[in-house]
């Protein structure tokens, strides 16, 4: 570590900014602005320098006055010796130059390498004299009369000037760019036209990747292209290492000679995506407005993905219209309007706080209900009780005395008693019910109850886990969403019966509840699955703002009228859609159709897009009870926006019924960890110890990372690159390129709105009066020298 990065990095823990190294620099809390996230990005750079960066806008002044620092205390002393400040008792001279001329001989421009170390160009002015700037100068390799002499002789490229001097005082041609690794380009690669050429590389990553980018630009151009890998040179040595460790031409033409011909590797395979892919963000402005500033306002407090709320608000609001309100698109087509919805997140994901305040306006009226009927039920039950005492004396007279009248009179009350339903106390909302007790609560409750919670144990109930028989128990299910009449007949009690049902269901829930749930046949097979309107959004944790505002009043007061305005609708209506409505709607079943067909969006989910249009019915039929109540017709606006919704669900479907099917391996799991730390980091390539040591939490042993790297590797995310020459000592750790279809996708991708986190790289500082630099691979910049 430098001297200037150490300096910065104590100054920054004297003011408790924490830093922490993340990859290969570091992050901390910026010290110029109150930050609470870190903001501030860290590195050294290529020559010693400190850079410093600040994603909220903070420049590097402001930065350093912070801790007390100036911008000369990032620089390393032999750059600031090259600005005319003395390095010791040293003062910068000229200890070499280059010159660099055109095919005709004539100097073109120049490199300077300075005592002490450092690299300037310039460019000869006209009378005289240097221009210390090669701005607009001609691009043309060292050499390039020497180069161009001999045709036929093989060409060297190598990574600075000193290499070129080298390599021609044992009879090689040779050649490079200005500035060092990383600076050539195509305009380098057109003086070297059908020429045989050998790229010898530095023994560091910069190195290799310079190697490699020559090479790209030469093939197809030169009459063939090697990358020549020197055995035994050590880190960041080079060919003039080699030639001053006693190295010989001999030697060297025995190397290249062994060194196969270069092509570009082969193309990369289409990715083959995992079954859990990112889904997109709940449009919430496709929400009527008292719903949508509350889901907003809900997401923002509570820190979660507004999916969340969105989905159990719009089950809360179905459920309060169920069986009053219908919709018919054209006759002969009656939809309900209750809702089946399920969330999968991950623990952690604060799904029961979200679930309590969408379901907590439905609870508190159900109380209300509760208080206001608890003495007329009460009465009723009472009257009940002594009825059936009364039915069972006059049936024992009639019987005993064989009196006629009495019989009579207990036909009459046992008709009476039938007929009326058993008085008990309203209710709103279930949370884990046996399908049994569900169907009784629902003839009880008028046809209509929500099925709702936080937990996804109402799957193991449907599932048969706690029936005598063990077989699944949803029939009450699948008649309570499509409003067929109900009827189950058992041996050792009453029959229930229940006309138009209307169940609703909301279930928030870990994913894993649900994997393998589909290799129930029964599951998908009767249709149960495919009911359901699902979300599975990314998770939140990690990018979650600290203390966020809590939910303002008003809007809470909103929903809840909302809530409440649906639910005094008590008479019976059917809602129809506008003529341009319902024009847009047929559209969107032609649409829907086309998705169903082989090779459509949805032809692995046939049956649950079958109901996509049923759903965006009754997601409409919502929207304009919300903001118009039970009367008019739909309108298209209205349509259009269920329609959205609907478009918005069908990659979620996708991606939770293929969860469903079957259990991730514990490969594509881990599989998964490295892709997101490859994304997270915006890695180009890797080593296997680079990964392994960052995740060593889960990869305890080297080996433990090998299978979810072959995964990655099956499904084209990346490649093994070949291995260098072998060296003494400890082998180096296998490497590994990335298909560069995810770093396209990386960048092609918006960042989600709760995303605090920057993928820029550190911006270098300016310290003084900067020229661009050689012999760097990024773009450094060094102070300007004074002669």
């Amino acid at each position: 570590m430098s001297q200037p990065l150490q300096r910065f990095l104590d100054a920054l823990r004297t003011r408790n900014c924490e830093p922490k190294q993340s990859g290969r620099g570091w992050t901390a809390c910026c010290p110029a602005h109150d930050d609470k996230t870190p903001s501030l990005s860290i590195k050294e750079g290529d020559d010693g320098r400190a850079l410093v960066y600040c994603h909220a806008g903070c420049d590097a002044q402001s930065v350093c006055g912070a801790v007390g620092l100036t911008l000369a205390d990032l620089m390393p002393a032999s750059l600031l010796a090259t600005n005319g400040k003395t390095n010791g008792n040293r003062q910068a001279k000229i200890a070499q130059t280059y010159d660099y001329d055109d095919e005709n001989g004539q100097l073109v421009f120049q490199v300077v390498r300075m005592d002490p170390k450092g690299f300037r160009q310039r460019k000869p002015k006209p009378g005289g004299g240097w221009d210390w700037s090669v701005k607009g100068v001609r691009v043309v390799p060292y050499r390039l009369p020497e180069v161009l002499a001999d045709p036929q002789r093989t060409v060297a490229i190598v990574e600075g000037e000193k290499d070129v001097e080298n390599l021609a005082g044992i009879g090689v041609i040779a050649t490079c760019n200005a500035g060092g690794a990383g600076k050539w380009t195509e305009d380098h690669a057109a003086f070297l036209k059908d020429r045989a050429i050998n790229i010898f590389a530095d023994n560091d990553e910069p190195g290799r990747k310079h190697a490699e980018q020559v090479a790209k630009t030469l093939f197809g151009v030169a009459k063939f292209v090697r990358i020549v890998a020197i055995p035994g040179l050590p880190e960041k040595g080079d060919v003039s290492d080699w030639l001053a460790a006693g190295g010989t031409g001999d030697e060297l033409d025995k190397i290249v000679k062994a060194t196969p011909k270069w092509a570009p590797p082969a193309a990369w395979p289409k990715l083959a995506a995992f079954g859990k892919s990112s889904q997109p963000e709940f449009p919430t402005h496709a929400l009527p407005g008292p719903l949508r500033n509350w889901v907003e306002a809900e997401s923002h407090a509570t820190q979660t993905p507004p999916d969340l709320a969105a989905l159990l608000a719009l089950a809360v609001c179905s459920s309060t219209i169920a069986r009053r309100v219908e919709v018919e698109p054209r006759p002969g087509w009656p939809e309900p309007v209750n809702l089946f919805v399920a969330v999968l997140l991950e623990p952690g994901n604060r799904k029961s706080a979200v679930f309590t305040d969408a379901t907590k306006p439905l609870r508190e009226l159900e109380i209300e209900n509760i208080e206001s009927a608890r003495s007329t039920v009460a009465r009723a039950q009472s009257d009940r009780r002594q009825d059936e005492s009364r039915l069972k004396r006059l049936e024992k007279t009639a019987a005993a005395k064989e009196d006629d009248a009495k019989r009579q009179e207990a036909g009459d009350l046992a008709v009476e008693l039938v007929e009326k339903l058993e008085p008990v106390l309203p209710r709103l909302i279930v949370d884990d019910a046996t399908a049994e007790k569900l169907a009784m609560i629902m003839e009880q409750q008028g046809g209509r109850i929500a099925s709702m919670s936080a937990e996804g144990g109402v799957f193991d109930l449907m599932a048969g886990m706690y029936s005598k028989s063990g077989m699944p128990q949803f029939g009450v299910y699948l008649m309570g969403h499509s409003g067929d009449d109900l009827i189950t007949d058992r041996v050792s009690r009453k029959s229930v019966r229940v006309e138009r049902p209307a169940l609703t269901c909301a279930y928030a829930m870990q994913p894993q509840v649900i994997d393998g749930l589909a290799e129930n046949a029964a599951f998908r097979g009767r249709g149960l699955l495919a009911r359901f309107l699902y979300a599975a959004p990314r998770s939140w944790i990690g990018h979650r703002e600290i203390a966020p505002a809590p939910m303002p009043d008003a809007t809470r007061d909103t929903y809840w009228q909302v809530v409440r305005a649906l639910a005094a609708i008590t008479d019976n209506v059917v809602l129809k859609l506008s003529n341009k409505a319902a024009a847009t709607f047929r559209d969107w079943e032609t649409e829907i159709e086309a998705m169903l067909r082989d090779g459509g969006q949805m032809e692995l989910i046939k049956d649950w897009g079958a109901k996509l249009a049923g759903a965006t019915l009754r997601i409409a039929a919502v929207f304009h009870c919300t903001d118009h109540g039970a009367a008019g017709k739909i309108s298209a606006a209205t349509i259009e926006s269920a329609i959205e919704i609907a478009r918005y669900l069908i990659p979620h479907a996708e991606a939770v019924l293929n969860m469903m099917q079957a259990n991730e391996s514990a490969a594509e799991a881990d599989a998964r960890y490295v892709l997101r730390w490859i994304e997270r980091h915006d890695r180009r390539e890797f080593t296997k110890r680079e990964v392994q040591q960052h995740g060593k939490r889960r990869f305890r042993k080297s080996d433990d990372i090998d299978s979810a790297l072959a995964e990655l590797e099956s499904r084209g995310y990346i490649r093994k690159k070949a291995s260098p020459p072998k060296t003494p000592g400890r082998p180096p750790s296998p490497a590994y390129e990335i298909n560069p279809a995810i770093i396209q996708n990386q960048k092609g991708k918006e960042r989600s709105q709760y995303s605090q986190n920057s993928t820029e790289e550190p911006r270098q500082v300016n310290c003084g009066n900067i020229e661009s630099a050689s012999g760097e691979a990024e773009k450094l910049e060094r102070v300007q020298v004074t002669i």
